[in-house]
């Protein structure tokens, strides 16, 4: 899509935006399709003093939609591939690991997803590290799992 003008791909950021979330260099790649590069550093830079554009509200709102669902490992992964910054990332995962528990998260998926390891220990290890779950916290998680099915306080 070739778009002639800084008003106009200043409009067309802004209707991208406004249809979902992006991290900077996510939409500096979709805006360079068809733009002049230095166009796109102004729209950038505009988008951000205007407050629409922030790696780190972006990487905010990603750990708290998928929270529960994924580990750290795989958000770091995830986030760092959307093209956030190491330094962005990693402050927002430590604040997010200090409001966390990632045993107790790893158990509520072992109990949501009893399909995807059928009480076999081997398959919830793998289930949760491929999740993104620390292999410690998969054990402990798999041990208070099996407590809670034998009736055992975990």
């Amino acid at each position: 899509m070739a778009i002639d003008g800084h008003k106009d791909l200043f409009l067309y950021a802004l209707r991208l935006l406004g249809a979902r979330a992006y991290s900077e260099s996510a939409l500096r790649r979709k805006l360079a399709r068809g733009a002049n590069p230095e166009v796109v550093e102004a729209v950038l830079s505009q988008i951000k003093s205007l407050g629409y554009l922030d790696d780190r509200g972006y990487a905010e709102g990603y750990v708290r939609l998928h929270a529960g669902k994924w580990g750290v490992a795989k958000l770091r992964r995830m986030l760092l591939e959307k093209g956030v910054s190491r330094s962005i990332v990693d402050q927002v995962l430590t604040e997010w690991e200090a409001e966390s528990d990632p045993v107790d998260e790893a158990l509520a998926l072992l109990s949501r997803y009893i399909s995807r390891h059928r009480g076999e220990k081997q398959r919830a290890l793998r289930f949760l590290t491929s999740r993104g779950f620390a292999l410690k916290d998969a054990h402990v998680a798999w041990e208070r799992y099996r407590g809670q099915q034998s009736g055992c306080p975990g």
